[in-house]
């Protein structure tokens, strides 16, 4: 699995890790707290560097990648499932901004995308960049 920190104006990190068929991002060990919600504010050249780069590791994760928008709820990021967890997780994405609503408060996991979510995604982001 290959990982990479992008730190936003607050200093809180993002940490963005992939593998064949999964992109995730996860909170800094250090950085977790008891607050369900993350946001992420960055400068607008850091929010397009973790532009291109999911979007580079996106075409890693998977083959075909086609960014279009959400046309069904499977492929709509705002809601995901984590299974192992048992719970949901949710993601918006503003201007400069990435919010987040863990699954749990324990552990560092924030949000697993799938090739569709992550299709939809980059569909949405590259219109704030």
């Amino acid at each position: 699995m290959k990982i990479k920190v992008f730190t936003c104006s607050n200093g809180i990190e993002l940490i963005v890790k992939h593998r064949k068929s999964a992109v995730v991002f996860e909170m800094n060990q250090n950085q977790i707290n008891n607050k369900y919600n993350v946001t992420y504010k960055f400068e607008l050249k850091d929010f397009v560097e973790l532009y291109n780069y999911i979007n580079m590791i996106a075409n890693e994760a998977w083959n075909n990648l086609s960014p279009k928008g959400a046309d069904s709820l499977g492929s709509d990021y705002y809601e995901y499932y984590d299974k192992e967890l048992d719970t949901n997780g949710y993601l918006r994405i503003r201007k400069n901004t990435i919010s987040i609503d863990r699954p749990a408060l324990n552990g560092q996991k924030l949000y697993q995308f799938n090739k569709k979510k992550m299709e939809s995604f980059i569909y949405d982001f590259e219109k704030l960049v």
